[in-house]
């Protein structure tokens, strides 16, 4: 498994498998497969970062919003060396679903660097830490996110193909 062949695959089929990865997603917690669906997909999150390279992709950071708690807005503008209320004046905006949480005003993530690395990678917001979510425990309670994530990262639909490889063993 290459970083190449994956991005490839990713690229060619997340979207019109889009449905098929939510039915499939869900289907794991109603039936059994022979697997569990939290330790299979850990093992398989290894697996994909360690041939998929983010900063070869950074789709995430170019396409996904980027949603920051208190204690981020905190961190990163300290990091800045800014008060909090420019930080947020400069780059947030409030996240109307998910109050009191605020967001990314724009996309690209503005720290995202020309190398496709993240310029504030030490601080970097919680959400960004723990994306994609793919090696943490209750895979299964998160279905919907899965599912929007393998169209977005092709380390999380490389994984759901994989998953659904071993349910048709």
């Amino acid at each position: 498994m290459e970083h190449d062949d994956i991005v490839r695959d990713w690229k060619k089929h997340a979207e019109q498998r889009d449905e098929k990865t939510y039915l499939f997603l869900r289907s794991l917690k109603r039936r059994d497969y022979g697997f569990d669906p939290d330790e299979a997909a850990a093992e398989l999150h290894e697996r994909a970062f360690r041939s998929v390279d983010c900063t070869r992709c950074a789709n995430c950071c170019k396409t996904m919003t980027v949603q920051l708690t208190e204690a981020d807005t905190d961190r990163i503008a300290r990091h800045l060396g800014t008060t909090v209320e420019e930080f947020a004046e400069r780059y947030l905006e409030p996240d109307e679903e998910e109050a009191p949480l605020h967001k990314m005003r724009q996309q690209p993530c503005p720290f995202l660097g020309g190398d496709n690395r993240c310029t504030i990678y030490d601080v970097r917001p919680a959400a960004c830490r723990e994306y994609p979510h793919t090696d943490k425990e209750g895979f299964t309670t998160r279905t919907m996110l899965h599912a929007n994530n393998a169209k977005e990262c092709p380390a999380v639909f490389w994984i759901v193909e994989q998953l659904r490889v071993r349910a048709r063993r």
